[in-house]
């Protein structure tokens, strides 16, 4: 592709910020885990908190990493990208959910996840066919 179309090319800015911004909200929560369960706490019902740790924020920011790098490779028009970035997604999107229980789980997120694959899995097609 010559050049890349608004939609995509938007979609990959996005990505890139919303993963930049988990990772960096992730790695706080990590650091300062004790202070992140006490604000949990004060913000929802106490059982929320007694089955987080360090090693779940820690295994999300290594998810939204994972994201960033491939939202990169996206922008750079690199297939491996959409590997990386569907990968980590699904791992966003389930990991709260086995780690917590059902009520993790976010429409939301599973909404924005699936629109922005979808491009992602479009475009992408379209690129490696136009290669052939």
């Amino acid at each position: 592709m010559e050049k890349k179309p608004v939609l995509y090319e938007s979609a990959c800015i996005f990505s890139i910020a919303g993963s930049s911004i988990g990772f960096l909200i992730m790695l706080f929560s990590t650091v300062f885990f004790k202070t992140v369960t006490e604000r949990i706490v004060e913000l929802t019902n106490h059982t929320a908190a007694e089955r987080l740790s360090p090693l779940y924020f820690a295994l999300l920011m290594a998810a939204f990493s994972i994201s960033l790098s491939g939202a990169i490779k996206l922008y750079r028009m690199q297939l491996s990208g959409l590997y990386f970035y569907l990968t980590a997604q699904l791992i966003i999107l389930f990991l709260p959910v086995i780690w917590l229980g059902s009520d993790a789980f976010s429409v939301t997120n599973a909404i924005f996840t699936l629109l922005f694959s979808g491009v992602y899995i479009y475009y992408t097609v379209m690129f490696v066919k136009r290669k052939d």
